[in-house]
């Protein structure tokens, strides 16, 4: 689409506790083989967009590192750019390091492009969202911005952190306020906004004179609150699934790692591809006495131990004797002969030797920061 730009809006992305305290959550590893920002910048090249900027809060390293270049995600990589926006001066205030200061100072997006329309897309959402689509009604509303939302059910329990939205039978929204923790079934608002340019940049200039420390969500419910803004509301009926915690991480990761075992997984089709970056690593080495059964495993693992129930990823070595069961494991760890894992999430580059029980449950999940030896 030549008329559209797309913002991945990292401002906003939940905190993943002690996963999230040295990396952002886009490039924080998910299901073994992909990072979170793969599945938004995915939908966006499925959709036909590939204009894309990267609103980078921090760690931008880690982000760069993990896309590394175009070609891996954009379909026409002569009309398509991947941009890195950072709020350089943010950076060293972070009470003005926002989404809505950062687009200020990467605004050439804004003035310099042909582009009619954008979109701001979320990370720690995951659904299969057509864009293209929700600009078609975007458009057809008329409005100056759009946001999407969801029927969810217990909101206070899977969907804390987000907003709730009031919608009249116009499909305008009326009302944005936080879920409350005993809030069950309501519209969540999924922080995908579509607006037009010239609103965004008006916008822009207005907000000044409100507070120049406003996030977009802070925007938003005080122009709801106060009046002077309409916003038109698109409904989105998929699988959506928000992680905002190491628990909701491991929970809904075996939630999809049995569905993809079924076909029956959303976010990975045939018709709707996931794109990341690739590893030039062999296939997985099964030796003649592992046990393997109900779990995702990524290229270049050594497995001759027993792996039950859980998602490695990349370059694991499971020795005859260990066992790792309903586990996350992350990048370039090894687990020795004797050693039994169970509901631990492991960071890359652990070593599992020495101590040979490490047993959590499925409500207090056990953490292994990256490079530890145990």
């Amino acid at each position: 689409m030549k008329n559209v730009a797309a913002l991945i809006n990292l401002h906003s992305s939940p905190e993943l506790g002690l996963l999230t305290e040295k990396r952002p959550m886009a490039s924080t590893t998910f299901l073994g083989r992909y990072a979170f920002i793969d599945f938004t910048i995915s939908n966006l090249t499925n959709s036909g967009i590939d204009d894309i900027g990267i609103m980078i809060k921090d760690h931008s390293r880690s982000i760069i590192k993990h896309i590394r270049n175009d070609n891996t995600y954009l379909k026409n990589t002569k009309t398509g750019f991947i941009n890195y926006m950072i709020n350089e001066t943010g950076i060293h205030n972070p009470l003005y390091n926002t989404d809505l200061n950062n687009i200020r100072e990467n605004d050439y997006l804004l003035y310099d492009n042909d582009i009619k329309y954008v979109i701001i897309c979320p990370l720690g959402i995951l659904m299969k969202a057509n864009y293209a689509e929700i600009l078609e009604e975007h458009i057809k509303s008329g409005k100056p911005f759009s946001c999407v939302y969801s029927e969810v059910k217990h909101a206070g329990r899977d969907f804390f952190g987000l907003n709730k939205l009031t919608v009249n039978a116009l499909g305008n929204i009326q009302k944005v306020e936080p879920i409350d923790p005993k809030d069950e079934k309501v519209y969540a608002g999924l922080r995908t906004y579509i607006c037009n340019k010239d609103a965004l940049k008006d916008i822009l200039e207005k907000i000044k004179n409100i507070s120049n420390v406003f996030t977009l969500e802070d925007l938003i419910i005080y122009v709801q609150r106060f009046g002077g803004l309409e916003f038109h509301g698109i409904e989105f009926k998929g699988m959506v699934k928000y992680l905002n915690s190491l628990k909701k991480y491991y929970e809904i990761s075996m939630e999809l790692k049995d569905i993809i075992s079924e076909n029956k997984c959303p976010f990975l089709s045939d018709d709707w591809t996931i794109y990341t970056c690739t590893h030039d690593t062999r296939p997985v080495l099964y030796g003649l006495n592992c046990e393997v059964s109900d779990s995702l495993v990524a290229n270049g693992c050594t497995i001759n131990g027993k792996v039950k129930g859980s998602i490695l990823a990349r370059n694991i070595v499971v020795e005859e004797g260990a066992s790792v069961e309903d586990s996350i494991i992350f990048s370039d760890c090894v687990i020795k002969k004797g050693v039994h894992l169970k509901n631990v999430v492991a960071d890359k580059l652990c070593i599992f030797a020495n101590k040979t029980e490490i047993h959590g449950d499925k409500n207090e999940i056990i953490y292994v920061p990256q490079g530890e030896k145990l």
